[in-house]
């Protein structure tokens, strides 16, 4: 499979990013990093960096590579398939909000910073009701002021550099940055269920920021384009978790035998398989569709990037919460991994709003193309 408008060849890329993984993020090392209950593993992101993963989506004229949703989603699909304890979505995002903002000096170093590794990124979490934030932003004598909480930033916890929303005194919407250890603030972690991953608040009181921080772009636009590529990713992220959690029960399904045969020949067991794959392959497909269309700059993507992720989050819970019912006792033990991938599905679930959210949002969508 080649993306014919980059002449990328994203099987060797899914095989390159998968074998790394299978070495850097192995089940063995994710429940390790998760027991120590690190920030972040610093071996990886490396690694992740030095093959140029975060290089990906950033533009050519920055020193990237200028590539899309479909290599994107690639790399997601694996990170989802391992469980991976890594930062890149907030990244990512960063890098996507940036791109916006012009070829500045200032902006340029920011996203090269985030292309090399050498930074890591969290951008305020979009919900698909509408850009809402708790931040204020106002002119003060020697630049801007920024008041308010910023929560639920994924990522936050290892971040270096922050892309928030935040609201103007004549009501516009705003994105700022802001460069935790440069403007002395501290970022809280917020320890999720999924312990692969944290998300982070941290709260403004009178922050001076030099006026270069104000991104001069289209704020609500940009803010679409946020959501419908964190949707995507969450979706991909599903599409590889679903996928290794059930050919990790198919296995077990094989091995594990009672009255003398392997428990997979039991009908009743063959049949909840059967569905789950089922509704994996169409789940998949509406992936596959959605990020088709963000690559292709499709008007419609943001729709189909809503559904892809409230279907694929959905599906993703329910085999994995089946997969520890039909791995038996061994399910529910710490050692083994199905709960990583459980843990992983139900904090899907939750980012960047919840499955009805976004379906309203799809109905919406729909009813003003109508």
């Amino acid at each position: 499979m080649t993306d014919s408008e980059t002449g990328m060849d994203l099987t060797a890329l899914r095989d390159g990013v998968r074998g790394v993984l299978s070495e850097q993020a192995s089940h063995e090392r994710v429940k390790a990093f998760t027991d120590a209950e690190q920030g972040l593993d610093r071996a990886l992101w490396d690694q992740a960096a030095a093959l140029g993963w975060k290089a990906l989506s950033a533009p050519e004229a920055f020193g990237g590579l200028g590539l899309g949703a479909l290599e994107l989603g690639v790399v997601q699909q694996e990170l989802g398939r391992a469980v991976a304890p890594l930062p890149w979505l907030g990244t990512m995002l960063a890098i996507e909000v940036l791109s916006h903002a012009g070829e500045g000096p200032q902006v340029a170093a920011w996203i090269e910073g985030l292309a090399t590794g050498s930074r890591i990124g969290a951008v305020s979490m979009i919900a698909p009701g509408g850009l809402v934030t708790d931040l204020s932003l106002s002119s003060g004598p020697d630049g801007l002021v920024l008041n308010g909480l910023a929560g639920d930033l994924l990522d936050g916890a290892a971040a270096d550099l922050l892309i928030l929303l935040a609201r103007q005194a004549d009501g516009s919407l705003a994105w700022v940055v802001v460069e935790p250890m440069v403007d002395g603030v501290t970022l809280e972690k917020i320890t999720t269920v999924d312990r692969t991953r944290h998300l982070a608040q941290v709260r403004f009181a009178e922050l001076a920021l030099p006026s270069d921080r104000w991104l001069d772009l289209d704020a609500e636009g940009v803010g679409r384009a946020v959501l419908a590529q964190a949707s995507l990713a969450i979706a991909a992220d599903c599409d590889g978790g679903a996928n290794a959690i059930l050919e990790l029960t198919l296995d077990y399904l094989k091995t594990r035998q009672q009255f003398g045969k392997p428990i997979g020949s039991f009908q009743a067991l063959k049949h909840r398989c059967a569905e789950h794959k089922i509704a994996l392959v169409a789940s998949g497909g509406l992936l596959a569709e959605a990020t088709a269309r963000l690559a292709q700059g499709d008007g419609e993507a943001l729709r189909f990037a809503l559904a892809a992720k409230a279907l694929c989050t959905s599906v993703y819970f329910r085999i994995a919460e089946d997969a520890v019912q039909l791995h038996g006792g061994i399910g529910y033990t710490w050692e083994h991994p199905c709960h990583l991938y459980l843990k992983r599905a139900r904090l899907n679930q939750q980012l960047f709003g919840g499955e009805a959210a976004h379906l309203d949002r799809v109905a919406q969508l729909l009813l003003a193309a109508a």
